[in-house]
């Protein structure tokens, strides 16, 4: 039998369904696999909170620092997740004590990541993270593991759930962002403080920033990133986008170009037949594109306990199991420090609505001016077909592939015009290949 002496720090959702799976399935994991998983301590913030397991049956620890330097751990759970504080400090400290780590903290790694690894790789360290990225899709070790010696040209995908599922309850019910939102609140999906991440599209691209490193050896560099979240999408473009064939969906999207990295997350337009259109919910996606294969999609749930921990189970799993790790796939000294592509500079199709005064010649004065600037007009729709003629009425237009730059100069001439009655709403298309 293997035995693995493990400490936990952190015992929220994902922490309290790692200890119940554990004790519910241990003999499960003896008969197939031969491990034997010991909870040697646990900690976290607040001892009397309430609990689906008896605390009483473990080792607590009030200081987590005393708890990773016993003797017989032989790995940390991270997972009380703070980008920095206490959550770096104890990966430091068991790092440095020869302990295996295993965390789910995103952010930290994106952000704070690179010393950590370079400390695993010095001790021969496993320093494993299945769980930072899309709860439990296992996209990691789909990467690293599987498809470790394909040429990876782009990957593409949902990375957060709580977006993912206000965009699809404002498709589905017709509902406005803010009633989407507060209901994703009552749920749990959200919290006052977790929304701001999740809505501004900040918790996708520390998912991207590990993915990016993970595809293109990339140093981790959280500031490779253009974000822009979803709290500007309003039901009515929801509606015009569907008129034409698209959902809306929060899309994060990494590639090499011209040497340079481009790290993008940001809402865009989906051809309705594009899986990751038809990803509802609260789900993750992720879809990589290799030289070997030209679709890799998975999909699952994203987030939540259950999923969460079967992702931390998966990296005990393989700690157990090995006595050599690559945790990033590339080893430290051979990461490269890519430049930050600009999007700006993005041959891409657009979406644009434009609310404009109801009276002749508006349309033409449009067109007129984006045939003068080399821009192709796709398709264009002007609803409703009956107005109140005191009220804007939206001008939706779909453009060829144009660069965005040249876009945004023609949208701020547009918005100088007596008759663009609000800002313009932009959003790219997405390429399906």
């Amino acid at each position: 039998m293997n035995n693995l002496n493990i400490c936990i720090a952190g015992l929220g959702n994902v922490g309290s369904e790692l200890i119940k799976s554990i004790e519910e399935n241990s003999l499960y994991f003896e008969a197939k696999s031969s491990i034997k998983i010991n909870i040697v301590g646990i900690t976290a913030k607040d001892k009397n909170k309430k609990r689906d397991f008896d605390i009483n049956n473990y080792n607590w620890f009030d200081n987590p620092k005393d708890m990773v330097l016993l003797d017989n751990c032989d790995v940390l759970v991270e997972l009380i997740g703070q980008e920095k504080g206490i959550s770096y400090e104890l990966i430091e400290l068991a790092l440095n004590n020869k302990k295996h780590v295993v965390t789910g903290n995103k952010a930290l790694i994106a952000n704070h990541g690179k010393n950590l690894f370079q400390i695993a790789e010095k001790n021969s360290l496993a320093l494993c993270f299945e769980a930072a990225v899309a709860g439990g899709i296992p996209i990691i070790k789909t990467i690293k593991n599987d498809i470790n010696l394909n040429k990876i040209n782009k990957i593409s995908g949902i990375l957060n759930g709580t977006t993912n599922y206000i965009l699809t309850k404002m498709d589905e019910d017709n509902l406005s962002f803010d009633s989407v939102l507060k209901i994703a609140k009552e749920k749990g999906f959200t919290s006052d403080q977790e929304s701001k991440l999740d809505i501004g599209g900040y918790d996708a691209a520390h998912k991207l920033t590990i993915l990016s490193t993970l595809a293109f050896g990339s140093v981790l560099n959280f500031e490779n990133n253009h974000i822009e979240g979803i709290s500007n999408i309003k039901i009515e473009d929801i509606h015009y986008a569907k008129k034409l064939g698209y959902k809306i969906k929060l899309i994060s999207e990494t590639s090499i170009i011209d040497d340079q990295i481009l790290n993008v997350t940001g809402p865009k337009l989906l051809d309705e037949m594009n899986p990751l259109a038809n990803v509802g919910n609260a789900l993750n996606a992720v879809n990589v594109e290799t030289d070997h294969l030209e679709t890799l999609f998975l999909e699952g749930q994203g987030a939540g306990g259950k999923p969460t921990a079967s992702s931390v189970l998966s990296d005990l799993y393989d700690i157990s199991q090995n006595l050599t790790f690559n945790n990033l796939g590339f080893k430290i000294k051979n990461l490269i420090e890519y430049k930050k592509f600009s999007p700006e500079n993005i041959l891409n199709r657009y979406y644009l609505r434009i609310m404009t005064e109801d009276k002749p010649g508006v349309l033409s004065s449009i067109t007129n001016l984006f045939s003068k600037t080399g821009i192709s007009v796709e398709k264009i729709l002007q609803l409703p077909e009956k107005v109140n003629s005191n009220l804007p009425i939206p001008i939706i237009i779909t453009t060829h592939n144009i660069q965005n730059e040249i876009l945004t100069k023609v949208i701020k001439k547009l918005e100088k015009l007596e008759f663009v009655k609000e800002r313009i709403i932009l959003l790219p298309i997405h390429n399906n290949s």
